[in-house]
């Protein structure tokens, strides 16, 4: 399973989640990207996230 994190910094939980996502690592391929101090002017950034997710069974946002 394709799983994509993105972190935005609004979940209070999220260091949970994103221990759970690190015990699927293993069998699953987990792509994590950290938006939290991304320019929104950074296409390619933004670019990269899209394509994942558009390519993602799962979508985890932090």
């Amino acid at each position: 399973m394709k799983i994509v994190e993105i972190d935005t910094g609004l979940f209070p939980d999220a260091p949970r989640v994103d221990t759970a996502l690190t015990t699927l690592e293993p069998t699953h391929e987990v792509a994590r990207f950290d938006a939290r101090a991304l320019d929104p002017n950074d296409d390619p950034a933004w670019e990269e996230i899209a394509t994942a997710v558009l390519g993602a069974d799962l979508i985890v946002t932090l």
